[in-house]
């Protein structure tokens, strides 16, 4: 009875955490000025048949899904606009990829996409030849608090996707037999479209630094948050809070006790990819804030403090969900300190990515 109990609490477990939503596509005809194919057969030859997993404006993922399934969803979706006909020429598609993904993209936005790869075939003597290939995606911007009426664009989307690649392929059939009628059963393969198949992770990233220089020391925590993707440079958002005291021997013959400085920064952040994980940091900042002076006859006064910085460095995030991240860099400044206007050093980096 225990056992019962526990496997029906298992799966009770899994299903809260991952519900099922299937997307049922709009058969709503398109403009086309096809008159000589109907489609024949929708093959899917996808390992993994779901379309994605997505998370919810609840923080559940989110299985999707085509209703019933992709091959019957397409074909009654083309059998709309391309209906049987004893004169059209049978066309067969192969779905090489059809995938819904999601991400965050930037501090307030949330990305969404559709990306499909189809492969239109003819038969001949009983065996199917490629005609064309189409690679393809769709895409959306939303705000990240938008994520409720995500849901409801998706199916938008593949249908924009799957109109997409079978309007190329009537172009490029029309025109390759427009020019020459004996070419008619010759294979002819495109170029797949450029694109990137897979999103970027968004990373939040919470740091700790210890800052040392010549005649400063002290303490710099960083919120980083950025999507990663294929592109080898990417910008990301950074705040910064720090605390830098001059250190006491800088002192002797200035006449304070203590010097301390609390500044936020801002400013440009780049992140150069030069391997999956590790990225060089370079970027420029404006320090604002204030500084705190304390002379050796006990009198404080209080100064403004901006600037200008720049920081080259490393940052390893080893792991891409969450985990520990480290770094180390250099580091240059100009600013309206009362006492040291320059400042060059070095800093040490520990952190999290979540």
């Amino acid at each position: 009875m225990n056992l019962y109990k526990s496997v029906f609490a298992s799966f009770m477990i899994v299903t809260n955490i991952f519900s099922q939503e299937k997307i049922t596509l709009n058969t709503v005809p398109f403009e086309t000025d096809n008159v000589f194919m109907y489609i024949k057969d929708v093959i899917d030859e996808r390992e993994n048949k779901i379309l994605g997993e997505i998370e919810n404006e609840i923080g559940k993922t989110t299985i999707l899904k085509l209703h019933p399934n992709a091959s019957q969803a397409i074909q009654n979706f083309m059998d709309t606009s391309f209906p049987y006909s004893e004169n059209a020429k049978p066309i067969y598609i192969k779905i090489k990829a059809l995938q819904i993904q999601q991400s965050q993209s930037s501090i307030n936005d949330l990305t969404t996409r559709v990306h499909i790869n189809l492969v239109f075939l003819e038969k001949n003597n009983n065996v199917l030849k490629e005609l064309y290939t189409e690679s393809h995606y769709e895409e959306q911007v939303f705000s990240i608090s938008n994520k409720i009426d995500v849901f409801d664009t998706h199916e938008k989307r593949i249908r924009a996707a799957l109109e997409h690649c079978i309007q190329s392929f009537i172009n490029d059939y029309s025109k390759e037999h427009s020019h020459n009628k004996e070419t008619k059963n010759k294979i002819h393969n495109t170029p797949k479209s450029q694109y990137n198949t897979q999103l970027g992770n968004w990373y939040n990233i919470l740091t700790y630094k210890r800052a040392y220089s010549k005649h400063t020391e002290g303490w710099k925590i960083n919120y980083v948050g950025f999507a990663d993707s294929d592109k080898d440079f990417i910008i990301p958002f950074v705040l910064s809070y720090d605390r830098y005291s001059i250190k006491p021997k800088s002192l002797k013959d200035k006449g304070y006790k203590s010097v301390n400085s609390y500044t936020l920064g801002g400013g440009f952040d780049g992140y150069l990819k030069v391997h999956p994980g590790v990225y060089l940091n370079l970027g420029i900042e404006i320090p604002i804030g204030i500084e705190i002076s304390k002379t050796t006859k006990d009198k404080k006064n209080h100064n403004f403090l901006i600037g200008v910085g720049t920081k080259q460095g490393i940052k390893i995030i080893p792991w891409k969900d969450h985990g520990i991240t480290i770094g180390a860099g250099l580091f240059q400044q100009i600013q309206t300190s009362k006492i040291y206007s320059k400042n060059f050093g070095f800093e040490l980096e520990l952190g999290i990515n979540f």
